[in-house]
């Protein structure tokens, strides 16, 4: 039977003809989905977030493993080190995870030392964000758990690069004070007045934290500049 050929497979065959390296030709569908499964198996183990192996004996363990031969560890030890080595994939994730925190955390700061000497106008919250005042209003001060109406600008805190705004996109938003609400904009309206205009500086800490939101990733600190229009009573 001839195997029908795919648009990937033949971008993949290509790529490979003329590679002067060890990797051995590519001339069926077969082929090429065999070598993308065995690369991607190989750049897991390279990333390091398991535990170090031996690659003849882990290439020798895979060979065993496809033609069916009696495994020569017993169930219960092959359970315990496949736990052990998820574990240890836990443990230097988080490791990695809590490096790229301080790193942030030291940007953040110097960042932030940077806005307070530069912008006199900037205020530091009790809560750990910054923010200034562009414009006072004169309406009533929101509240938690008050619906409102306002448009909004935000901007990637390190970069100055805008990513998301109401203001020619989309009618102006109503929504209820701290329903959803990352942390740091809970506190941010109810510094507020109708009437207002306010820029605010959250670390990302107190916006989407590590996790992000749609297409903001996580640990992105952000740059919300703010109009409240009005406030509602019911």
């Amino acid at each position: 039977m001839i195997k029908k050929v795919t648009p990937i497979f033949v971008a993949a065959t290509l790529l490979l003809v003329g590679c002067n390296n060890n990797a051995p030709k590519l001339n069926t569908q077969t082929d090429t989905l065999s070598w993308a499964m065995g690369e991607s198996v190989g750049n897991s183990i390279l990333s390091g977030d398991a535990v170090e192996i031996d690659h003849e004996v882990f290439l020798a363990a895979v060979k065993h493993t496809l033609e069916g031969k009696k495994q020569p560890l017993e169930d219960s030890v092959y359970n315990e080190v496949i736990q052990y080595i998820y574990a240890m994939a836990q443990v230097r994730q988080k490791e990695k995870m809590k490096t790229m925190e301080t790193s942030l955390d030291s940007v953040q700061q110097l960042y932030f030392a940077n806005l307070e000497r530069t912008n006199p106008n900037v205020k530091r919250h009790p809560a750990g964000f910054y923010y200034e005042v562009l414009r006072e209003g004169k309406g009533p001060k929101a509240s938690y758990a008050q619906r409102i109406r306002f448009d909004y600008r935000s901007y990637l805190m390190l970069t100055n690069e805008p990513f998301d705004q109401t203001y020619g996109k989309r009618e102006s938003i109503i929504h209820v004070v701290g329903n959803p609400m990352f942390p740091g904009l809970i506190e941010a309206f109810q510094l507020m007045n109708a009437g207002s205009l306010y820029r605010f500086y959250f670390p990302y800490q107190l916006a989407f934290g590590p996790n992000g939101s749609g297409s903001v990733p996580g640990y992105t600190p952000l740059i919300y500049e703010i109009e409240l229009h009005e406030l509602y009573k019911d």
